[in-house]
C-alpha cells in the first residue's frame, strides 16, 4: 500500500504531512514560521523558529490566535436571518455557533501548505498563493473550513494559509513597548507576523514545488486591508509579486501611533488606558501584563470595547509609514499587478450594529441588541468626518433616509464607506501610477427568494474556494461563476492577468472607461459599473484626510512633525 504521509525538509527541520484527495494533494498543517510569542516575547516582533531534531508532525492544524468573538457572532446572526432560511434551520445554525469551540493559543504563528503531490517532481516551479484571512483583525484563522479547499492548488499552484496575532495580542501599542524597540515604535505585531510568514515562504516554498519569485498575496475584509498594508510597508517589498484585495475593509484605517485622528485616540494613549484598567497606573505596566495569562487579558479586552477598537494596524512611521490610502495617493505602494473589488451589498449584515458614519466612529457592537445611535450624535460624527458642512449635506442627499438613520440607507452608505471607496481610491491611484489593475464587482445573491442580504460581505469567498457554509443552500447555477472565479484567480497568480482560455477578456482598469468584471449568477461579464451615489464625495473625503494626516512622522521623538505652522483641522483632532 502506498504511503499516506509525505515529508519535506524546511529551514528549521524535517516535517511530515499527509496525502489527501486520493493522493493528489500534499497537505502540511501547523508548520511554525516563527517562535511562539509567549512570555517575554508577548508583544514583540516575531522571532525565528528554533530548529528541531527528528521529524515534526504537521498533519493537524495548529490553534487559532486568541479571538474577540462578540462582533463576529452578531454578524453571523444577522446573516443567518437574512439568507431566507426556514426558522428551524436558523435556530440550528445559531445553536451550533454557540456550541462550536475554537482552540485558541498565543502559540499560533503557524501556516499551512497545500500543493499538488507531484509538484516537487516538475521541471518548473508553480505559482504560490498566500491567503491572509479576514475577521476585522480581531477574529478568524487560516484554518477555517471555507479556505480548506483543493480548488486553487488543483489548478496548479502551491496554496498557503497563515495565522497572525489578532486584536490586543497583535496590535497593542504602549510607550514601554516602544522603549524596548530599536525602531522606537510599538504595535503592528500582527502585521510583522504576516511579513515573517512571507519571509518563510520566500525561504522554503521551493521545497513544496513553489516558485519564490512568483508569490501572490490575497485576502478578504481585514485580509484585504492587510494586502494593502503589505503593499504599503517597505519591509514586505520583494516578498510578493502580485496582490488581490477582496473587499478591503477600513478597520482602524486612520489610526496613528501617537496622535488622534477622527474618533480615534493615539494608539499608544489607548494602550496606556487599557493597561491602567488591567494592572493599574503604576510604572512597569508591561511586565505585569506579561505575567498575566492570555485568558485573563482576553477577558479585559472583551470587556473594554471602546479601548479595544484601537488594537488595529497603526501608522507608526516605520513598519507602516503611512496609511495605505496615503501611500496610494503618493505612489509609495509596491508596484505589482493588483486585482481588487467588492460586493454589491457589503453592509447588509452590518447595518444593525454599524455606526451610521462608518467604522471610524464608536458603536458598542459587543451587546445584542445594539442600541441605535441617536440622529444628532450620528450627524455630529459626519460633521467631524467630512471637511465641510456642504459635504455632509451632499452625503445625506446621496443616501436618502440616512439623515433619519434608516437601516437601508445605513447599509448602502456603510458598504460604500467601509469598502467601496477604498477599492475605488486604491484602483484609481494604482492605475494612475502605471500599474496593471483589474477591478471586479460581485453581485451573486443567495438562492432563496426570501433572502434580504443580497451579495453580502464575504459571500465571494465561497465562490473563490468552491466551498459552502454548512446547512446553507447553494444555487444550482453557482458552479458556473465558481469555475469562472477560480480560473481567473489562478490565472492572475500565474501570469498577472486574470484571463484563461475560453473566457471573456478582462480588461485592465481605466478610470476614464471604468470597466469591471461583474461576477453574478449564472454568468459573469465585463460591464461599466455606475459609481454609487456617494463614492465621489467619499473620494474627496479620503483625499482631504490623506493630506491632513500626512505630516511627517518622527517615531523616535514620540510626536508628529510638520513643515507647516498651521494646526491640523479641529475635525480631525477631535
Amino acid at each position: 500500500m502506498a504511503s499516506k504521509t509525505v515529508t519535506a525538509v524546511v529551514s528549521s527541520g524535517k516535517i511530515k504531512g499527509k496525502l489527501t484527495s486520493s493522493g493528489r494533494m500534499a497537505d502540511f498543517r501547523g508548520i511554525p514560521f516563527a517562535a511562539p510569542p509567549v512570555g517575554v516575547r508577548r508583544w514583540q516582533p516575531p522571532a525565528p523558529v528554533e530548529s528541531w531534531r527528528g521529524t515534526r508532525d504537521c498533519t493537524k492544524f495548529g490553534p487559532s490566535a486568541y479571538q474577540r468573538a462578540a462582533g463576529f457572532e452578531l454578524f453571523l446572526h444577522t446573516l443567518f436571518d437574512g439568507l431566507g432560511l426556514g426558522a428551524a434551520r436558523k435556530r440550528t445554525l445559531k445553536t451550533a455557533l454557540k456550541v462550536v469551540k475554537v482552540k485558541q493559543s498565543e502559540d499560533c504563528l503557524q501556516l499551512n501548505v497545500r500543493a499538488p503531490a507531484h509538484a516537487t517532481r516538475l521541471d518548473r516551479k508553480l505559482p504560490v498563493m498566500v491567503w491572509v484571512h479576514g475577521g476585522d483583525h480581531t477574529d478568524g484563522s487560516g484554518t477555517e473550513p471555507q479556505y480548506n479547499s483543493d480548488a486553487l492548488p488543483e489548478r496548479g499552484c502551491v496554496f498557503v494559509t497563515i495565522n497572525y496575532r489578532l486584536g490586543m495580542f497583535g496590535f497593542l501599542a504602549h510607550p514601554e513597548l516602544a522603549a524596548e524597540s530599536p525602531d522606537g515604535v510599538s504595535g503592528n505585531y500582527g502585521l510583522l507576523d504576516q511579513i515573517a510568514a512571507l519571509e518563510w515562504v520566500r525561504d522554503n516554498i521551493a521545497v513544496f514545488g513553489g516558485d519564490p519569485d512568483n508569490v501572490t498575496i490575497f485576502g478578504e475584509s481585514a485580509g484585504g486591508e492587510a494586502v494593502l498594508n503589505l503593499m504599503t510597508t517597505p519591509r514586505a517589498r520583494g516578498l510578493f509579486h502580485r496582490a488581490i484585495a477582496q473587499s478591503p475593509s477600513d478597520s482602524g484605517r486612520w489610526l496613528h501611533l501617537r496622535r488622534p485622528a477622527l474618533d480615534f485616540q493615539a494608539a499608544e494613549d489607548a494602550g496606556v488606558e487599557f493597561a491602567n484598567e488591567v494592572v493599574g497606573s503604576a510604572g512597569g505596566q508591561l511586565a505585569r501584563m506579561r505575567e498575566m495569562t492570555a485568558d485573563q487579558l482576553t477577558m479585559h479586552y472583551q470587556q473594554l470595547p471602546l479601548l479595544g477598537r484601537h488594537f488595529y494596524p497603526a501608522v507608526d512611521g516605520v513598519i507602516l509609514p503611512t496609511t495605505p490610502m496615503s501611500a496610494f495617493s503618493s505612489h509609495q505602494q509596491a508596484s505589482v499587478p493588483l486585482m481588487i473589488g467588492y460586493n454589491s451589498d457589503e453592509a447588509t449584515a452590518f447595518a444593525d450594529f454599524l455606526h451610521p458614519a462608518g467604522g471610524e466612529f464608536y458603536r458598542d457592537n459587543g451587546q445584542d441588541p445594539v442600541e441605535p445611535v441617536p440622529v444628532d450624535e450620528a450627524l455630529a460624527a459626519f460633521a467631524r468626518s467630512y471637511p465641510s458642512s456642504g459635504h455632509v449635506d451632499r452625503v445625506m442627499a446621496a443616501y436618502p433616509g440616512l439623515a433619519t438613520m434608516d437601516r437601508t440607507a445605513i447599509a448602502q452608505h456603510g458598504g460604500d464607506h467601509m469598502f467601496g471607496v477604498h477599492v475605488d481610491h486604491a484602483a484609481r491611484q494604482h492605475a494612475a501610477g502605471g500599474h496593471p489593475v483589474f477591478r471586479y464587482y460581485f453581485t451573486a445573491t443567495p438562492p432563496s427568494k426570501k433572502q434580504t442580504v443580497g451579495a453580502f460581505h464575504a459571500a465571494e469567498i465561497f465562490y473563490v474556494f468552491d466551498t459552502s457554509f454548512p446547512m446553507i443552500p447553494v444555487a444550482e447555477d453557482a458552479h458556473l461563476t465558481i469555475e469562472d472565479m477560480g480560473d481567473r484567480w489562478f490565472a492572475f497568480a500565474a501570469t498577472g492577468v486574470p484571463d484563461s482560455p475560453g473566457r471573456e477578456t478582462w480588461p485592465a482598469y481605466d478610470p476614464g472607461n471604468p470597466r469591471h468584471m461583474v461576477f453574478g449568477r449564472p454568468r459573469s461579464g465585463v460591464a461599466n459599473v455606475p459609481p454609487s451615489p456617494g463614492i465621489d464625495l467619499m473620494r474627496e473625503r479620503i483625499e482631504w484626510l490623506t493630506e491632513t494626516l500626512s505630516a511627517p512622522f518622527d517615531a523616535g521623538s514620540g510626536a508628529a512633525t510638520s513643515d507647516s505652522d498651521e494646526p491640523e483641522p479641529e475635525s480631525v483632532d477631535a
